[in-house]
């Protein structure tokens, strides 16, 4: 039996691992179920023998019942007050809810208790410390309160070891319960609510007197038009203190332009003025006359040039100058009289800062009743809580006091009409049952549910927790390689005959399977292909040798293994020499001997008795194996044993990890298959050797 995923991509080029799972099939499924039979039958038994043992030891209960009939009347219709045309009525389901609320409180149950007798009820708790309310608990446990679905009744079922037990103590739980609810119920009593009535009417007088003496200490008659009245005071007294300081500020600033014009106005002006010749003018015209008569009487004398007649001509255009310069008139004669535009202007300016004296007045006046009227005001906004929380208070006493003289009228009529009128009507009082349940056959059935689950856990925990791997699935999920095949445990029973070349272990089908991973190499030299484990015993040699035996039939293909450290007198030759085939040296080193006359051709031990092989001369071998053989097939050792498995990998062109079912841990496979990765090499594939089958066979064929 084989099973086998392979990936039809080329392994020349090293891809990223990839996780590939078988498909998930029923035979994946119970073959945990059937491999962990044993601790699931424990898991099984357990919760099932504790459940027969409940039931042999289960006693027989008896269940009363009863009926209540639940109605709508005026208990469930609320009114705000007593003359309200509106009210709030409940639907059915608030109203059963509240009757059952009723029916399961704690307080009832043990009254009940209490007075059909704890020692009837449950005769192992009387004497026990706390027992009655012990007794309440087991009660809410034996109780049951149900509604009938789209109706207005409630039913109730208790049970008890005692057929009369269990209906005395249900009816009396059902008289505790109207008993109960009646006082819930209860309408005001009317002389407690007359009491209330004369309280308030006490507290509404003593509130009025304090209200008086408030206002009367406070001198006012009413709050809201004496704070109405201040607050318009105020506003007015602002408006005229505003008004006051924009006249002052106009006046003001009048007077002060006033000022500022008086100031740079002259007091005097000139009345009139008399204009004559300029005396200057005729001085410096005589002076110009007498310069130049002695000019021409010096020119008569000198020649041109001569000094005394260039100092008379400077002199005489030094005149000119002047007389040029000089105006030709003179006041002779001014007058000067008061200003009346001045005279003007002080007498506005008197006016201007007597009006801002007496603005200012005004001013400090207005600016005086304004504080009397704050101060007023902010007495009031002080006294305004206080006096709002009496006029409150009284307001509130009167609505109290007006609502309790209603209520005191109607309270004896709406309790004298609840008591003659019922809403919850008992349809069937609870009788002594004449058959009683033990309940076996439900324990018997939640144990081997139970079972069942603690069994199912069972299996699934084995199955995550263990370490080993049972089918290829578990191969797959721990190790993350695919399974490429899967080799039951009773294939190596199968013997071939003697000299014969035929496979011990492996199917043709089998190794025809393996050998296709070859097929997805790129063509060229021999291909080596490596098998190799964790540990000693998991078969790979006798997978080799099956594998090279399938290989090399029909003579298509010119085959090698190469033995890699075999333990003493195991190896491959001498294995193959025990079945009787001949073996003939090729080589004059007798390294390398053929099979028979067939194609297959086997080395002698590589390594063998603590010899090692260096790495450098690995691939010197393989390289001349691969010029010479179609396929070389690698017999490597266990990884517990040797790390030439590991060494060689990088030179293999496909390393599959055996694995032996139930044995190899996979943490250890883990390692050996990280290790070959790190080295360079590529494992492409698990082999799961000596898989066990633990589904019958009847039921794993028709699966």
């Amino acid at each position: 039996m084989n099973s086998a995923v392979i990936d039809q991509t080329s392994f020349a080029a090293e891809a990223p691992r990839r996780r590939i799972k078988s498909p998930l099939t029923l035979r994946e499924l119970l073959t945990p179920v059937f491999y962990y039979k044993w601790q699931a039958l424990v898991a099984f038994m357990i919760p099932v023998a504790l459940a027969l043992i409940a039931a042999l030891l289960a006693q027989t209960m008896y269940t009363s019942q009863s009926r209540l009939l639940i109605l709508l009347g005026g208990d469930y219709v609320f009114k705000s007050s007593p003359d309200s045309t509106t009210a709030q009525t409940f639907d059915r389901p608030q109203i059963i809810h509240a009757e059952t609320e009723i029916l399961t409180a704690r307080s009832l149950r043990m009254e009940a208790i209490r007075q059909v007798g704890l020692a009837r009820v449950y005769p192992g708790l009387a004497k026990q410390p706390n027992g009655l309310e012990k007794a309440a608990d087991q009660l809410d446990k034996d109780l049951k309160v149900e509604n009938i679905p789209t109706s207005n009744i409630v039913e109730l079922s208790l049970r008890n070891r005692d057929r009369q037990v269990s209906a005395d103590l249900l009816n009396k739980l059902v008289e505790v319960y109207l008993e109960r609810r009646t006082e819930v119920f209860k309408r005001a009593d009317s002389s407690s609510v007359s009491a209330q009535r004369d309280a308030l009417a006490q507290r509404l007088q003593q509130l009025e007197g304090q209200i008086s003496a408030f206002s009367t200490r406070y001198r006012f008659g009413d709050y809201a038009q004496e704070f109405a009245a201040v607050q318009g005071q105020q506003s007015a007294l602002q408006a005229q203190l505003q008004a006051a300081e924009q006249q002052i500020a106009m006046r003001a600033g009048r007077a002060s332009q006033l000022s500022a014009l008086k100031r740079t106005t002259p007091s005097e002006v000139q009345m009139s003025t008399d204009r004559g010749r300029s005396a200057q003018l005729d001085g410096l015209t005589q002076n110009l006359v007498a310069l130049q008569a002695q000019r021409r009487e010096a020119a008569e004398k000198y020649r041109d040039g001569y000094p005394l007649i260039t100092d008379l001509d400077q002199r005489i255009a030094n005149v000119q100058a002047q007389i040029r310069a000089a105006p030709t008139q003179q006041v002779s004669v001014e007058r000067q009289g008061l200003n009346p535009i001045h005279q003007q202007i002080a007498t506005e300016l008197a006016d201007s800062q007597g009006d801002v004296a007496g603005l200012r007045n005004a001013h400090r006046a207005i600016k005086a009743s304004l504080a009397q009227v704050d101060a007023r005001l902010g007495e009031l906004v002080r006294i305004g809580p206080e006096y709002r929380e009496l006029v409150r208070s009284r307001t509130l006493v009167e609505g109290a006091f007006d609502d309790l003289a209603k209520t005191a009228e109607n309270a004896g009529v709406d309790n004298a009409v609840s008591r003659s009128r019922p809403n919850v009507r008992v349809i069937e009082p609870a009788t002594p049952p004449l058959k009683g349940k033990t309940g076996r056959m439900l324990l018997l059935a939640a144990g081997i549910a139970v079972g069942c689950a603690a069994a199912f856990a069972t299996v699934v925990l084995a199955s995550a927790m263990s370490e080993v791997m049972v089918t290829p699935r578990d191969v797959e999920e721990k190790l993350g390689v695919p399974v490429l095949l899967a080799v039951s445990a009773g294939d190596d029973d199968r013997r071939a005959s003697a000299g014969r070349l035929a496979p011990t272990h492996l199917t043709q089908d089998d190794g025809r399977l393996l050998l296709r991973l070859i097929s997805s190499l790129p063509k060229g030299t021999g291909r080596v292909m490596q098998l190799v484990s964790a540990h000693e015993g998991e078969g790979v040699s006798t997978l080799v040798r099956d594998l090279a035996a399938i290989a090399a039939a029909g003579g298509a293909r010119k085959v090698l293994l190469v033995d890699i450290e075999p333990p003493e007198g195991q190896g491959a030759a001498a294995r193959l020499g025990e079945r009787g085939h001949t073996l003939h040296a090729v080589t004059a080193e007798r390294r390398t001997m053929r099979v028979d006359d067939t194609t297959l051709y086997v080395s002698t031990p590589i390594g063998a008795g603590g010899l090692r092989v260096d790495e450098a001369k690995w691939a010197k071998i393989l390289a001349a194996a691969r010029s010479s053989f179609d396929l070389v097939l690698i017999d490597a050792p266990a990884l517990q044993r040797s790390s030439t498995g590991v060494e060689i990998a990088a030179l293999a062109d496909i390393t599959l990890a055996v694995v032996e079912a139930e044995t190899t841990r996979a943490a250890v496979a883990r390692r050996m298959i990280e290790q070959i990765e790190a080295a360079g090499g590529q494992v492409i594939g698990a082999v799961l050797n000596k898989r066990g089958f633990y589904i019958p066979r009847f039921i794993y064929r028709s699966l």
